[in-house]
């Protein structure tokens, strides 16, 4: 988990460009390309994703309330040590083991 930049989006609304969802070595990967209100870009990976849930997308993606909540010492399976979600809406959210975030801007 890249923390220096996990607070720039944490809460905030972003506005999704690209969201690919792979498969390979028996486990799903997102891949997400994004800007936030701060009207910077952000390339976000999330690894080992489990129980993927999506409704109502629509190009370009728009999370209004993106968070990340640390699951791990509860004690969840490790592909459910975070999870991801989108508070006001609803329209995404799932499990998983890690994620890295990176500026997109550079």
């Amino acid at each position: 988990m890249n923390n220096n930049l996990f607070h720039k989006i944490d809460g905030k609304s972003i506005l999704v460009f690209h969201f690919q969802v792979m498969y390979d070595d028996e486990a799903l990967t997102i891949k997400m390309t994004c800007i936030s209100e701060d009207q910077n870009g952000y390339f976000i990976v999330f690894e080992n994703v489990s129980k993927l849930k999506m409704s109502d997308i629509s190009y370009p993606f728009q999370i209004c309330g993106f968070e990340i909540l640390d699951y791990s010492s509860r004690g969840y399976q490790k592909d459910s040590r975070f999870f991801v979600n989108d508070y006001e809406d609803g329209r995404l959210s799932f499990f998983c083991e890690n994620f890295e975030i990176f500026n997109a801007n550079r």
